[in-house]
């Protein structure tokens, strides 16, 4: 037993109320958190208690000791987890789940034990921690418990790029949100937020949108600024993608304002650069150039050199468009520069850099630009954007007349299709 169920089962034994124990110490409120175990008292409490219910101190002092260590402990463990220290945290919460204590928080440790799994990319031992929680949660009566699991299982999912499983475990969040006894405004979006991102990845859009507008109906009387800025980005990303421009604008406008004002200067300028390509896509060419270049000075200016090097790809790319094939290069040029080698971003600028060097009669140094390109698309496994280069790469075989190297890259544009929708659950 506990300590709070040891001076409980006395009291209860010797006919006492809570009033009674309590009577000249604490409060009957206080007594009913320490016998919850919700309060731990203090020596001099505790040893009133010991004399009225005429027990030896030291039948309690261990499991003071027990639980002060144990809760210290879980203490370590989150500031380790919040500081990136997820190996030692893990080893920390590992030896919590071993001996726990009867008034430990077995949903709190299980959930940080996950969290920790799940930065480790240990994916399963992950999901069994995340189930665990989901079991204590509907134990226990505590349906938030079981939404948060069924967060991180569906986060699991979409980072194993299983994306139809993700929604699977999504849907049976919200399916469960009438139980909720009061609205969790901030837990709820959250849910309704990565639905409505991963139905834009599976080019479900009006699915998207739905989610998204439900996600914001939660945030609307929050004051949770981040997430209602992380639901505009949704609804501006979904209507771009129905070449709704007005209201991508519009909402792509609102998401800027948010992370501004809250000085998250990183998503500020990511969705700055989003708001570009939008503009971009609208035929606004001019614009969206301003755009760019303002993003890619304050990038630089804050160190996010590849995110950076990623605008300078979109400027390339707006130089291809319009024709200006040296200026383009020229931009591809900066960019690699400035990325480390093989870094994720480096192959739409090498994959730009192709189509540049092609424009320019270079075909030599176009496919071996595009060989790079598919080389890191194929090590960051974006089977969607390796397709399209392998499309790319087939006709500049063609182009030289190498129709069998030609044949290879249109058989492995294919295998990349299927995988890619055999991945998104299309085809089974």
């Amino acid at each position: 037993m506990s300590l709070g169920q040891k001076i409980r089962e006395l009291r209860v034994a010797k006919g006492l109320t809570q009033s009674d124990l309590g009577n000249g110490l604490v409060t009957p409120s206080m007594i009913s958190q320490i016998e919850s175990d919700k309060a731990n008292p203090s020596y001099k409490v505790l040893e009133a208690i010991a004399e009225k219910l005429e027990t030896p101190l030291e039948h309690f002092l261990s499991d003071v000791q027990t639980q002060l260590e144990q809760t210290s402990a879980h203490k370590v463990a989150k500031a380790l987890l919040a500081s990136n220290n997820f190996e030692r945290a893990a080893t920390l919460l590992e030896s919590l789940l071993e001996k726990p204590a009867p008034n430990l928080n077995q949903i709190d440790v299980n959930f940080d034990l996950g969290d920790c799994y799940l930065a480790m990319k240990r994916y399963d031992d992950a999901i069994l921690l995340f189930d665990r929680v989901i079991e204590l949660g509907i134990t226990k009566g505590i349906p938030t418990a079981s939404l948060q699991g069924l967060l991180k299982l569906g986060l699991i999912a979409k980072e194993r790029r299983k994306y139809h499983m993700a929604i699977f475990h999504w849907r049976k969040a919200y399916e469960q949100f009438d139980q909720l006894s009061q609205p969790e405004p901030f837990l709820q979006s959250q849910i309704l937020t990565h639905l409505g991102e991963v139905h834009n990845q599976l080019g479900e859009f009006e699915e998207a949108l739905e989610y998204f507008g439900m996600a914001y109906q939660f945030l609307s009387s929050s004051s949770h600024f981040e997430q209602i800025g992380f639901t505009y980005i949704g609804l501006g990303l979904s209507y771009k993608k129905m070449r709704e421009y007005e209201k991508a604008t519009e909402y792509s406008q609102y998401a800027i304002a948010i992370f501004e004002s809250l000085k998250n200067i990183k998503l500020s300028i990511d969705v700055k650069k989003n708001y570009g390509l939008l503009k971009g896509e609208e035929g606004q060419v001019t614009e969206a150039m301003r755009i760019f270049r303002q993003c890619l000075d304050e990038y630089n200016r804050h160190g996010y050199t590849n995110e950076g090097a990623a605008v300078r790809a979109e400027i390339a790319r707006m130089h291809l468009r319009a024709g200006e094939y040296l200026d383009g290069k020229n931009e591809c040029t900066l960019a690699l520069r400035d990325l480390p080698q093989r870094a994720k971003e480096a192959a739409p600028v090498l994959r730009t850099l192709g189509l540049i060097e092609d424009k320019l009669g270079d075909t030599d140094a176009a496919v071996k630009a595009l060989e790079g390109s598919t080389q890191i698309y194929r090590a960051y496994d974006q089977l969607a954007e390796l397709a399209e280069t392998w499309s790319m790469l087939g006709d500049l075989y063609q182009k030289r007349g190498e129709y069998s190297r030609a044949n290879e890259c249109l058989q492995y544009m294919k295998q990349c299709l299927t995988d890619n929708l055999k991945m998104r659950g299309i085809i089974l």
